[in-house]
């Protein structure tokens, strides 16, 4: 600001005029008072008119000290100027009107603030005498709240006994399953052998069949073998007839060859003895026996007739008289 004046001084005192000096300071004083008064019509249009008095005065008196062409001069600066003022005081009125705008703008969302806040104060007053209620409310839903913990707890702890016992119990059925399957197993073997017992009872019935049709046969084999008894006393008695050579223990007569019976596995000696008594003592006789043979001949040695099957002496004495040949 000071370098400002003192460059307008300066220019001023070039110029060497009292009306440029009168025309820079009251540009200064517009400068700094109009920002804040011209926005007031009534001090603009009141500041207009001592300004243009003002102006009046000082073109005749300028004019009454100067010349004419320096008069005129003055004028046409102060035209100028007024010209400056008249758009200056447009702009600050513009600005005027933006900040009335904006003081109507603020001033009506203080009139719903403040409906707001009045409402908030009656809904509060409103709200005032329930708040004991609810305070008590308050209080016992924090006691509700605590009771429903404990249960909480108390569930949580059931809860995990029951799943415990839901584990367990999933163990037991597991379990339960598979003796089931095994059972299962079990009765599907048993239906097995029952079909299988019911086809032995079949089968028993076709051997008892069998086995009477055999006794039968037993019976007849019977009779046939005392027959073929018979008929060995008779052979041997025939064998020990007058001029036959006789043994010593007058047993039947021996042949010119005896052969060693006992080569035959499972004959003993002493089955030997008792066949030599019989009149058999080579494996050519012994090789043409037939079954009814074979069980006369192991009746009379006091074996089972089946041994002599399984041990197969007649086809032993056929293999070692096929040997011999």
């Amino acid at each position: 600001m000071y370098s400002y004046n003192e460059e307008c001084t300066q220019k001023t005192i070039k110029n060497g005029t009292f009306s440029a000096i009168f025309d820079h300071n009251l540009k200064q004083y517009i400068a700094c008072a109009m920002g804040d008064l011209l926005q007031d019509p009534v001090f603009y249009w009141l500041m207009w008119a001592v300004f243009t008095f003002s102006g009046t005065i000082i073109g005749w008196t300028l004019r009454a000290n100067t010349s004419e062409k320096e008069v005129r001069g003055v004028l046409a600066r102060i035209e100028q100027e007024k010209n400056t003022l008249a758009r200056l005081y447009t702009h600050i009125k513009h600005q005027h009107d933006l900040r009335e705008a904006d003081f109507r703008r603020v001033s009506l969302e203080l009139n719903n603030l403040q409906s707001q806040i009045s409402w908030y104060e009656n809904e509060r007053s409103s709200l005032l005498p329930d708040s004991e209620a609810a305070n008590n409310r308050i209080a016992k839903a924090e006691a509700n709240a605590s009771q429903y913990s404990q249960k909480v707890a108390a569930l949580e702890m059931l809860t995990e006994s029951l799943r415990k016992k839901n584990a367990d119990l999933t163990e037991q059925v597991e379990r339960a399953r598979q003796e089931l399957t095994a059972w299962e197993v079990i009765y599907r073997d048993f239906k097995h052998l029952q079909q299988r017992l019911a086809n032995f009872e079949q089968s028993s019935i076709a051997v008892e069949k069998e086995r009477d049709s055999l006794q039968e046969q037993l019976l007849a084999s019977r009779q046939e073998i005392e027959t073929l008894q018979r008929e060995l006393v008779k052979l041997t008695t025939y064998a020990e007839r007058p001029g036959s050579r006789a043994s010593s223990k007058g047993g039947p007569a021996a042949p010119e060859h005896a052969d060693d019976l006992k080569t035959i596995n499972g004959l003993s000696a002493t089955a030997e003895q008792k066949l030599n008594s019989l009149g058999i003592h080579t494996f050519e006789q012994i090789s043409r026996w037939d079954d009814d043979a074979v069980i006369a001949f192991a009746r009379a040695l006091g074996i089972s007739p089946g041994k002599v099957f399984q041990e197969d002496w007649v086809g032993q004495a056929s293999a070692i008289q096929s040997d011999e040949r």
